[in-house]
């Protein structure tokens, strides 16, 4: 099984806006707090230890659609790509 880096994590945070991916929440704008959530589009339990995770592999949350999204990935089965055109805008 593969690891979680925080050095992969603040890399997203880098190179992406910090917008939520499925509601496109700007949190900054909303509440004056820099926040958002990186969430792995594929479990990380599912990746082989060798693999190298890249940015492609997460998706930049607000903290509600990063709730949401594990809730139907536990209780539908539901993959990220899914859920994201279920409930994207």
């Amino acid at each position: 099984m593969a690891e979680r880096n925080r050095a992969a994590v603040n890399s997203v945070k880098k190179l992406f806006p910090w917008k939520c991916d499925i509601c496109s929440l700007d949190f900054s704008a909303q509440y004056e707090v820099e926040y958002i959530e990186a969430h792995h589009k594929i479990p990380i339990s599912t990746y082989s230890s060798n693999h190298v995770v890249e940015p492609s592999d997460f998706a930049l949350l607000c903290p509600n659609c990063h709730k949401a999204v594990h809730i139907y990935m536990k209780k539908e089965g539901l993959e990220y790509e899914q859920i994201k055109t279920k409930f994207c805008k």
